[in-house]
């Protein structure tokens, strides 16, 4: 994967949930505990290093609590991935969809060409601009080449019922994912070789997919493709809390 960092990340103080993240601006915002990454860091930092699954149930638990603020914070926090998750539902199920600055996408005009090209497009579309434009737009770009895997000229007709719910899936697990490796920050600096960044990378993205997995996939029913903009971003809401709520339950 290669996506993990060196830098700081961000500081104890900063916002718990960023204004331009936040999805229900109309609540109080709770304040941050003082140096709120110190033990998830210090446990993740451990398990970057010796790929010791305790250590990393550890940070998480940490990261889950104090790190983020609880499960309902976290979904406010990841506000813009849920409204992206649901332009991009609503783009797979109805074959048009409103993104990035109020562009209006029809898949139609995509048959025909490499598969790849129109993932770009749809992509590019559906990519806001704001803080969390990059996590985003990664997130969005793989899920739709795990789901779409297979397939070199773009056809709606392969876009499935089945694709759909594992396109969902690997968007959510890829955000979250993106959010612990951001907020992880220099936890990553204790990987002693690129291999054991590497490792770390793939064991901490494999649980989030199945706890996504194991969310998500029993909320999609026979009528999958019936659920409005709001539904499928409180459904993603949903998904967020429970991930949280298990990883709090790690301490």
């Amino acid at each position: 994967m290669g996506t993990s960092q060196s830098n700081p990340g961000p500081g104890g103080g900063s916002p718990l949930i960023p204004p331009w993240a936040d999805d229900q601006p109309q609540d109080s915002s709770p304040n941050p505990q003082p140096q709120r990454f110190q033990p998830f860091r210090r446990s993740f930092g451990e398990f970057v290093k010796t790929g010791n699954q305790s250590a990393l149930r550890s940070a998480l638990g940490h990261y889950a609590r104090k790190g983020t603020g609880g499960s309902n914070t976290a979904a406010r926090r990841l506000g813009n991935t849920t409204k992206a998750g649901a332009a991009l539902y609503g783009v797979l199920t109805s074959g048009r969809g409103t993104g990035n600055g109020d562009i209006a996408l029809d898949v139609s005009s995509l048959i025909g060409i490499p598969c790849e090209q129109a993932i770009d497009t749809i992509t590019q579309a559906l990519t806001p601009i704001d803080g969390d434009s990059d996590k985003i737009r990664i997130a969005l770009k793989h899920a739709l080449v795990e789901a779409l895997d297979g397939i070199s000229v773009f056809d709606p007709a392969a876009i499935t019922d089945e694709v759909i719910v594992n396109t969902m899936i690997a968007y959510m697990a890829e955000s979250i994912f993106l959010q612990v490796v951001q907020d992880a920050g220099k936890a990553w600096i204790k990987a002693e070789t690129p291999n054991q960044s590497i490792t770390a990378e793939n064991s901490l993205m494999e649980l989030i997919k199945v706890e996504v997995d194991l969310h998500m996939a029993p909320l999609f029913s026979e009528n999958m493709r019936k659920f409005t903009n709001s539904q499928i971003i409180n459904l993603q809401r949903s998904v967020i809390s429970a991930v949280w709520s298990e990883w709090e339950s790690y301490l």
